[in-house]
């Protein structure tokens, strides 16, 4: 495992970092606890030392999941990250019962790194007003917390103003080999960098939609290069090879990925790419940009819906079909069970980190209206 400097610290993180958004789960949607501690706990003695949780993840149940993983001496062995979130927070005493809450949770007395959680520019102006930058501070005097960051989702100019507003520990942004010039961008990441901030990576593979199947536009691009590698590996490459980042999130869901991510890591490091894969990557970058209608990552933050709509299902299965060319299975599973349509009351727009435009609203209505008129046979 290679390891990269936490700045500010003598701690030296694992490049490789675990995230515990998607783990197994069975058929029910609960989470494979056996083979989720198998998995966290094989990472950890692999040499992985960040594990990165949240208080939604897995509608509950992660922080539960990686208290118990982290049991017989494996906290010790790890730096452990959770997030505020802040869309529950009323009034400022919330900010503490959470906290409370999710300490009980894990079982543990404090946590080391404690990000606000999917900040942009609407959340972070009530954060403040709640005195969070306050609070965040406590909590490291309390030795609640040892490092205080944010997770973000929105412009480059909104990340710059949250850089300077708090003596940040950390920051957690989304990058990708198709975000480079999205939401923080890379220049943010070394703005970050240069102040001393730690900058950890989330979505490498943006929520597994870079893993599960390659265009074959984008596959000849990979296919016609000398160097054969797996789509999976050219996206890590291109993020490992980036200066800047402490560690990279992989949200692995079982044990084959997380041996194939780990062979990944161990065999690569900043500046690994050659100018010829740099090409290569920014053309596929290219290629997606061309492809995809929406761009969904099936975080989930806009479920539940109050009409119940199944926004991430819908939008990554749209943008699934559009890439892959394949309507028909997106019209079989539209159709395969009732569908409650969208009254455009927008409460998933608030909770979105993607901000998409045009709106996810008007995403819905669009799908809804080209499902319709298929099963007109228009």
């Amino acid at each position: 495992m290679k390891y990269r400097a936490f700045p500010g610290t003598r701690e030296r993180v694992s490049a490789l970092g675990m995230g515990c958004m998607r783990l197994p789960t069975r058929e029910d949607g609960s989470i494979d606890r056996p083979e989720a501690i198998a998995m966290i706990r094989h990472a950890i003695d692999s040499g992985v030392n960040y594990v990165d949780t949240a208080w939604g993840y897995h509608g509950g149940d992660s922080e539960v999941l990686v208290g118990e993983a982290l049991r017989d001496g494996y906290r010790e062995k790890t730096l452990l990250a959770t997030k505020l979130p802040v869309w529950l927070v009323e009034k400022p005493s919330d900010m503490r019962e959470i906290f409370e809450k999710q300490l009980k949770r894990l079982g543990l007395e404090s946590v080391d790194v404690y990000h606000l959680h999917a900040l942009d520019a609407a959340r972070f102006e009530k954060m403040q007003k709640m005195g969070a930058l306050e609070f965040l501070t406590q909590l490291k005097r309390e030795g609640r917390i040892r490092y205080a960051g944010f997770s973000f989702h929105d412009s480059f100019d909104v990340f710059q103003r949250i850089l300077s507003a708090y003596d940040w520990d950390v920051c957690q942004v989304q990058m990708n080999v198709v975000d480079e010039f999205h939401q923080a961008t890379l220049e943010g990441v070394r703005l970050a960098a240069q102040r001393g901030i730690g900058v950890i990576a989330m979505e490498p593979l943006r929520g597994g939609s870079l893993s599960r199947a390659v265009p074959r536009e984008i596959q000849a691009l990979y296919d016609a290069f000398p160097i054969k590698r797996s789509a999976v590996e050219w996206a890590l490459r291109w993020m490992i090879d980036k200066e800047g980042f402490c560690t990279y999130l992989s949200g692995m869901s079982n044990m084959e990925q997380l041996n194939d991510n780990l062979r990944i890591f161990d065999s690569c490091e900043a500046g690994c790419l050659t100018q010829e894969e740099k090409k290569l990557l920014t053309e596929v970058r290219e290629a997606y940009e061309r492809r995809t209608p929406v761009g969904c990552t099936g975080c989930s933050y806009c479920q539940p819906c109050p009409q119940g709509v199944k926004i991430p299902e819908i939008l990554q299965a749209y943008d699934r079909a559009v890439i892959f060319e394949d309507y028909e299975k997106f019209y079989t599973k539209y159709f395969s069970e009732p569908r409650p349509s969208c009254v455009g009351c927008c409460a998933c727009e608030s909770v979105c980190p993607q901000h998409f435009q045009p709106t996810i609203h008007e995403h819905i209505q669009r799908i809804e209206q080209m499902c319709q008129e298929h099963r007109a046979g228009k």
